[in-house]
């Protein structure tokens, strides 16, 4: 199943779960009014209301952790989980190598389906980017060429807590831990899973609750079945808005882990343009490499295409997602954290990319939510 746009399954899914009427709740927007109350409902009813109070409330500043075998990404962002998503912040990666020296935090922003991070003071960045500071990446343009599909759209996907939400909806095994002390704050613990058996189960919409649109949530996050377990535990205050989330991804292949921390719901999120003048085109670049190495195998009858450490063509890979050092290839672009399992040398230029929950994922990554991803990544907090 091709990756449907992230938010709109999420927030579907939300008016969805606003429509239930499983827990007696007196708020006009059918969220809880005391710990108490949180306390005494089930818990396919108290996410239910933590979806409800997400859609009340869809800003928060987040900080998430994202941890595949070969690389580490960190975002510290404030965003907006509606729809009409927006970010502001910034995303580090590092890799698995102790002595490696951790990468510099990227600026990036997010808005009306564009997204820009700061690359530009790469020497090598700055080259292919005409000395530009910002790289744009147009998620709508991008969708249109399979080698970009997917860049960017996890790292929203891992800021935003609505994803999580639906997969622990749609958990058989969602419950109640207990009444918790999360960073300083009283919290109830869900936890639950899916496995890949319910990416592909007609029922799961009717079975959990969810719509069709969010069965298909759980369907791209399990990867068609790829990924074999995706397990969440999310952290509920009590107005039902998350303090903390963390999932595991599991994969024939290896997993990958992530932590994500809310706080000051309710945040203004000002998301300031930049303008063109600022800015080179990251669709724009990624079709002047594919004309060239087009261009050198007519010549030729050898593409001149970095090839990743299994010998294959890579396109452009995700910010650290690896490949092959080589020629240098269109510039990374930032990601989540992509899915465990294909390590490889870092791209020149290359550009931190992180893991995202969404199972083996699409070029140039794959996913544990990069980007899934999930993420895939995230995405989600998001």
């Amino acid at each position: 199943m091709p990756r449907k746009q992230i938010w709109s399954g999420a927030v579907l899914a939300a008016v969805a779960a606003s429509s239930l009427t499983g827990c007696s709740l007196k708020a006009s927007d059918g969220t809880p009014q005391s710990f108490a109350q949180l306390s005494s409902l089930s818990a396919q009813d108290a996410i239910q209301a933590a979806t409800r109070a997400v859609a009340a409330h869809p800003s928060a500043k987040v900080h998430t952790v994202l941890v595949a075998p070969t690389a580490t990404e960190t975002d510290d962002v404030v965003a907006t989980f509606d729809g009409h998503p927006t970010l502001q912040g910034t995303m580090a990666m590092s890799s698995g190598d102790p002595s490696a020296q951790p990468a510099q935090p990227l600026p990036l922003r997010f808005a009306d389906d564009v997204m820009y991070v700061q690359m530009g003071g790469d020497p090598l960045m700055a080259a292919q980017m005409n000395g530009k500071q910002w790289m744009k990446m147009d998620l709508q343009a991008m969708a249109a060429d399979p080698n970009t599909a997917n860049f960017g759209a996890d790292v929203l996907e891992n800021t935003s807590p609505n994803k999580g939400l639906t997969l622990l909806a749609a958990a058989r095994d969602l419950h109640v831990v207990g009444t918790e002390q999360h960073a300083g704050v009283q919290t109830v613990h869900y936890s639950g899973a899916v496995a890949g058996v319910d990416a592909t189960d007609p029922n799961i919409a009717g079975r959990t609750g969810l719509t069709q649109d969010g069965a298909d949530v759980v369907g791209s996050a399990l990867a068609q079945g790829a990924v074999t377990k995706l397990a969440y535990d999310v952290w509920l205050r009590a107005d039902g808005l998350p303090v903390a989330m963390t999932f595991t991804e599991s994969t024939s292949i290896g997993s990958m882990t992530g932590e994500i921390d809310y706080s000051d719901w309710g945040t203004k999120v000002a998301v300031t343009p930049i303008p063109d003048s600022q800015s080179a085109d990251f669709v724009a670049i990624v079709k002047q490499e594919e004309a060239a190495a087009q261009a050198s195998q007519d010549g030729s009858g050898t593409p001149s295409v970095p090839t990743s450490s299994s010998g294959a063509p890579s396109a452009p890979s995700a910010p650290g997602a690896p490949s092959t050092p080589g020629t240098p290839s269109a510039p990374s672009a930032p990601a989540t954290p992509s899915t465990p399992g294909t390590p490889s040398a870092p791209a020149t230029p290359s550009v931190p990319s992180a893991p995202t929950p969404t199972g083996p994922s699409s070029t140039g990554h794959a996913s544990p939510t990069s980007t899934g991803s999930s993420s895939s990544a995230s995405s989600s907090a998001a």
